[in-house]
């Protein structure tokens, strides 16, 4: 029966010597830690220092941390490498699989080419490489409308993390200034009515004239930013 790895729920320790158990759990938990932070490279170095003596870990210790390292390899980018980690699991693991609802179909593409590879390597034949990258290949809706609904979502859920990231800070940054560029237009539009004194109006209008040329300049950056989101994901896989 195939084994299914979900991210949340990874760690799963056996009783064992006090010692060593205190040992792995401190390792597994700074791994854990710092890939739920999305400090990807933190988690490469700790899964690395950790497999460097592999004798206080279980079997199970073992794929957990190279399921992190290898998720962690391809969040950077390095794709490569993390397929020869998962082909390290996959010897022990043989029916290991991975859950496409936890997972990015970036890392289940990933995960498949290395099960390709170690089927190759083994001899087995019949394994057709399309049908083998189709179930972790996303679809281009899903990840357009996520994508239009807000900038880096639809990128991330595709498996570009980096990208995810940049567009959605980037998307929060627009957001909070387009609400403050709102709200001094708002309050310099209601100064410029309030006003009565002949010598300030002439003033008051200017200050709400520039408030109101930076909302649409915001807004255009918006819509903008927005519409390169979307076509981001229609353009390129």
């Amino acid at each position: 029966m195939k084994r299914i790895i979900f991210i949340s729920f990874l760690l799963a320790w056996p009783a064992w010597s006090p010692q060593v158990h205190a040992q792995s759990a401190n390792y597994l938990g700074v791994v854990v830690a710092s890939y739920e932070r999305g400090y990807y490279d933190e988690v490469v170095g700790n899964a690395q220092k950790a497999l460097a003596d592999t004798a206080p870990y279980t079997p199970s210790d073992l794929v957990y941390l190279r399921t992190y390292l290898s998720f962690s390899l391809v969040a950077l980018g390095n794709d490569d490498q993390a397929v020869e980690v998962f082909k390290i699991i996959l010897v022990s693991k043989p029916k290991l699989e991975l859950n496409p609802e936890f997972v990015s179909p970036k890392i289940i593409s990933v995960f498949k080419r290395a099960q390709l590879e170690v089927a190759q390597s083994q001899g087995q034949s019949g394994v057709q490489p399309g049908l083998i990258f189709d179930k972790g290949k996303p679809k281009k809706m899903p990840c357009l409308w996520r994508a239009a609904l807000w900038p880096g979502w639809g990128q991330s859920y595709r498996g570009e993390i980096k990208k995810g990231k940049i567009l959605k800070r980037s998307a929060l940054g627009i957001a909070a200034g387009l609400g403050a560029v709102f709200l001094g237009t708002y309050l310099s539009h209601q100064s410029y009515l309030n006003a009565t004194d002949p010598d300030v109006i002439g003033s008051k209008y200017d200050t709400y004239n520039a408030w109101y040329k930076t909302r649409s300049f915001g807004i255009n950056l918006a819509i903008s930013f927005w519409f390169y989101s979307a076509l981001d994901i229609v353009l390129t896989d």
